[in-house]
């Protein structure tokens, strides 16, 4: 449906064509008007000039709510309320914002999601006045382009990005608990929240925290091979190998830089982290190297509009020799993630096929248990497979990067995944989202490669490498 403001003597009006009449709308002549988390009592009217795919409104609401006529919304109603939507905040950084053009770019993968989406920030949130002020990309001109506005507080957010606690939490009550991403964690979090569980813990690298020197030296009489993480880490930067070397240790930086020392103590990075305080986890090692290099997996899991998880793509990573990381600085080339297992394990098609299962069912019960501490529905996680083809989920990231897809010129992927997650904030919205005939056709392909294809994506065989350092 589309907006039309009215002009008119009349206040607190609400518009629909004649061809309503009769049916589940406001038998009691008011409707509770819902944009949001945005609401009032509306008097019903109906006019014959109005087109069927149009509400109008009077135009004296235009000073209460900033609802913009230029997009096409979806409707729930009963016979006492209307809700138009749906409303999403997205908020990012502000690194982020001030890219807007980039942005520009994922949101023509949206375009098909009806309803409107802000784009903001922390900065942007006035708790005491229930507004938003932010950017929405405006869709019905020639060429699209992002419009500012200050708007109600929406049915649901999707963060991309942290925000203080008190703001996190007026938005989670505002919005009666629809705040995707509700809480971020770190990797030792990670650890806690899925360790009790048995069935998972056997599929995550022993670790522990990092307090003391003795933690290394008491980690390294159980293991061969330990790393070092940041905490709250990312892209690799700060990743820490260590392992024995007969009588000494190699300690080996984010820079692959290997040094043998005696005293694992005196290695000035190892210095540096535990006078500093700065907080670290210890990992148990469980290196898979190919023609001498680190590869790792990274399975997507999303929610869509089902509510349910489910894998939407799978790529292998493989690390340049010598790396002891495959984060992007360090990438070597990418395969899509069937070839590579095919490669790696030379499996036949039946075993391919169990594998690619037992895959996807480890990855989607640690998802669900994730569940129990927050809301999640958008994870790249991260696992290798040693050579008795065990998974080990090495991390389960939420605001990971989209480079990959475009290194490997896969749009459909890059597509899906980008819209999934706003399917998945308009049905916490309250909406049962309807696509565009090709958005549905393409769901329809996509189910019947979800049956074929464990993955739920058909790549081609071609692997793409990296020549310069992506950022």
């Amino acid at each position: 449906m589309y907006i039309k403001w009215i002009t008119s003597e009349e206040i607190d009006e609400i518009y629909f064509p004649t061809n309503f009449q009769g049916g589940e709308i406001a038998t009691s002549g008011k409707i509770n008007f819902h944009f949001g988390s945005w609401e009032k009592e509306l008097t019903v009217q109906y006019l014959d000039e109005l087109a069927d795919d149009v509400i109008g409104l009077s135009g004296n609401l235009r000073d209460d709510v900033f609802i913009p006529d230029d997009l096409l919304y979806e409707i729930n109603t009963t016979d006492d309320s209307l809700s138009l939507g749906p409303v999403i905040l997205y908020l990012i950084s502000k690194r982020l914002m001030k890219r807007l053009d980039k942005l520009k770019e994922r949101f023509e993968n949206i375009a098909s999601i009806k309803g409107l989406i802000i784009v903001s920030t922390a900065s942007g949130i006035n708790t005491e006045k229930n507004t938003i002020t932010g950017y929405y990309l405006q869709s019905n001109t020639v060429e699209s382009n992002w419009k500012e506005g200050i708007f109600p507080y929406p049915g649901a957010v999707f963060k991309r990005n942290g925000l203080p606690e008190d703001l996190n939490n007026d938005l989670y009550k505002k919005t009666n608990g629809r705040v995707f991403n509700s809480q971020f964690f770190n990797k030792w979090d990670m650890w806690k929240w899925l360790s009790p569980n048995q069935f998972i813990r056997n599929h995550i690298p022993h670790t522990r925290e990092l307090t003391h020197i003795a933690n290394i030296y008491h980690m390294l009489d159980d293991y061969p091979s330990i790393y070092l993480k940041p905490a709250n880490g990312s892209q690799g930067k700060g990743i820490i190998e260590i392992k024995r070397k007969n009588n000494q240790f190699q300690i080996t930086d984010d820079k692959n830089i290997a040094t043998d020392v005696e005293v694992i103590g005196s290695h000035p990075i190892i210095k540096s982290i535990l006078n500093k305080n700065r907080k670290y986890i210890i990992q148990q090692g469980v290196p898979v190297k190919y023609d001498s290099r680190n590869v790792d997996f990274r399975i997507y899991m999303q929610k869509d509009e089902t509510k349910q998880w489910k894998c939407t793509g799978l790529i292998a990573r493989f690390a340049k020799p010598g790396s002891i990381t495959t984060n992007l600085h360090h990438l070597d080339y990418l395969l899509p993630g069937k070839e590579a297992l095919e490669k790696l394990f030379s499996l036949d098609q039946h075993d391919l096929e169990l594998l690619e299962q037992k895959i996807v069912s480890i990855c989607r019960d640690a998802c669900q248990d994730l569940d129990q501490y927050g809301c999640y529905g958008d994870l790249a996680v991260d696992f290798i497979l040693d050579n008795n083809l065990h998974v080990w989920i090495l991390e389960m990231n939420k605001r990971y990067g989209y480079r990959s897809f475009s290194i490997m010129e896969d749009s459909t992927l890059y597509g899906e995944i980008i819209r999934n997650p706003f399917l998945y904030a308009s049905a916490l919205a309250g909406f049962s989202i309807e696509s565009n005939d090709e958005l549905e056709q393409s769901k329809e392909i996509g189910s019947e490669l979800i049956v074929e294809e464990p993955f739920g994506v058909d790549y081609s065989t071609q692997s793409y490498r990296l020549d310069e350092e992506i950022q």
